[in-house]
């Protein structure tokens, strides 16, 4: 990842000595001074942004803003690039760099770092005849034995859920057009799991296309069997209400959205007083309740997480999108009172770049505060976006074996 936005500034040149211009003939005689030589001026602080440290923004305890470090460890530029493309959610351009560094030279000792993001996104994105193929050039171009294809494991679902670690989407701001690409994630996550948590608290108001984004992505929740597990649902209610006026046909969105959030809720009394409301006010025949379980609360994540793979771990799974600044509350929780923690990220499928960053503020807190942690078996993908952050230099990352 490129952070330098200016080159190293060049070597001022040696100050030339000053000609020593005669005196006019009329001048009267002056004693020998030696010329002293004026002081340096004091350089400006180095604008060279490439060296490790040089920037560093800090969070200031709002959300929206962590810290950033530049990873001392050399990372190459491909990994860097393909790392942020797959946590931004551009799977095929990350695919496409990836695809075209292995088959170019040049690699050198990152070759192996390359192949390896390479055939994890290939089990990602379920390309199993393109991960044969590349496991067999791999072999013949590097004389070593390629990894094989893991047959994804069925979503389980465990305290990781409440830290977000599991198929979370936050919401913040203003519900509308800018929410897109929340919503374009909510709406990924939704057809590939059966469970997803979403995060209302932070929105502050919402207008009708937003709305309609989110109702969309809700009603393909539905249809897919999606169980979501909403915070601060009461609160986008409270929101959405105070747009409504009976009797005035506006923002039909938001009506439709109030009456989702309440299917979703299970919420049936509020639901049939706004569809009434509806009907009265578009003149047509209120929506029908449907009958579905109860949804699931978000339950406090116990002080140890039990997961296959490690006894005592706390576990990080599935997808992490736009983490608000309490995602990381229950490891914060999980950490208190020791000096060792073990995070599991053998399940951990993607974190964006904001959740990232978030846990990098998480992790150096606990470094400060004496805590040592352990990263272990996270994704070659992941592994190369917590170089570029710097997750290296506050937690020690078991990266997974190739």
């Amino acid at each position: 990842m490129v952070f330098s936005l200016f080159g190293k500034k060049p070597q001022p040149e040696p100050a030339k000595p000053a000609a020593n211009k005669p005196l006019p003939a009329s001048a009267p005689a002056r004693p020998d001074v030696r010329q002293t030589a004026p002081a340096p001026k004091e350089e400006l602080e180095s604008l060279d942004f490439t060296a490790p440290g040089a920037i560093e923004v800090r969070e200031e305890d709002h959300a929206g803003h962590f810290e950033i470090r530049e990873s001392s460890a050399s990372i190459h530029p491909v990994a860097e690039e393909a790392a942020i493309l797959f946590a931004n959610g551009q799977d095929e351009a990350a695919l496409a760099t990836l695809e075209a560094a292995v088959g170019a030279a040049g690699l050198g000792a990152d070759a192996d770092q390359v192949w390896a993001m390479l055939f994890d996104l290939y089990q990602v994105l379920g390309k199993r005849e393109l991960f044969d193929k590349r496991a067999l050039e791999y072999s013949m171009q590097c004389e070593k034995s390629p990894p094989t294809w893991v047959e994804p494991a069925k979503q389980t679902l465990g305290p990781a859920l409440t830290t977000g670690g599991t198929a979370f989407v936050a919401f913040s701001g203003m519900l509308d057009e800018s929410a897109d690409k929340a919503v374009r994630q909510l709406e990924k996550i939704v057809s590939g799991n059966p469970m997803a948590r979403v995060e209302f608290g932070k929105l502050l108001n919402v207008d009708p296309l937003g709305a309609e984004l989110l109702l969309k992505a809700m009603q393909s929740a539905r249809k897919a069997r999606c169980e979501l597990v909403m915070s601060g649902a009461e609160h986008l209610a409270v929101l959405l209400k105070d747009k409504l006026e009976v009797g005035k046909r506006e923002d039909e969105p938001i009506w439709m959205l109030l009456l989702e959030l309440y299917q979703h809720m299970a919420l049936q009394d509020p639901f049939e007083e706004w569809a009434v409301n509806y009907a009265v006010t578009f003149e047509v025949s209120p929506p029908s309740w449907d009958n579905r379980p109860p949804p699931k609360k978000p339950a406090a994540v116990p002080a140890q997480s039990e997961t296959p793979n490690e006894p005592d771990a706390f576990r990080l799974s599935g997808e992490m999108y736009s983490a608000g600044s309490d995602a990381f509350r229950q490891l914060i929780d999980y950490a208190g009172g020791r000096e060792q923690v073990l995070i599991d990220c053998s399940t951990l499928k993607r974190m964006d770049f904001v959740s990232a960053g978030l846990l990098l503020n998480t992790l150096t807190n606990l470094q400060i505060g004496g805590c040592s942690v352990t990263i272990r078996d996270p994704s070659h993908l992941l592994s190369a976006l917590f170089g570029v952050l710097g997750i290296n230099q506050v937690a020690h990352v078991e990266r997974r074996k190739f």
